[in-house]
């Protein structure tokens, strides 16, 4: 399997269960006052490691930050933040079946085709 994939499909697997861990503690903080939410945006910081090589993307952080765009003292909205989750899940077991559908062709090809 191509490394970089590898990197690329590892760092993503990485940054949706830190989003999925920001979901859980938005929703388990929606009625605590003046709770400001978290979000974990990383997509564009992973395409921009992908095109600088490897190593950025082995070295990339992914980090939880504030939500600039919440208003403190608003309801954070539970719809919302369960429809974040569920396609946070949608997405990880995409790449997850991505990833065991690549190791079955390497392992076609290691074993002649058999």
């Amino acid at each position: 399997m191509d490394p970089m994939v590898t990197f690329i499909i590892s760092k993503a697997l990485d940054g949706l269960s830190m989003r999925y861990q920001a979901i859980a503690q938005n929703i388990a903080n929606a009625t605590s006052p003046n709770y400001r939410p978290v979000r974990v945006d990383f997509e564009n910081d992973l395409r921009r490691a992908a095109e600088a090589g490897p190593d950025a993307v082995r070295h990339l952080a992914l980090t939880m930050r504030q939500d600039t765009g919440h208003v403190p003292g608003s309801e954070i909205r539970l719809d919302l933040e369960i429809a974040e989750a569920a396609q946070t899940s949608m997405r990880y077991a995409a790449l997850i079946d991505m990833l065991g559908r690549r190791m079955a062709i390497n392992r076609a090809i290691t074993g002649g085709g058999q």
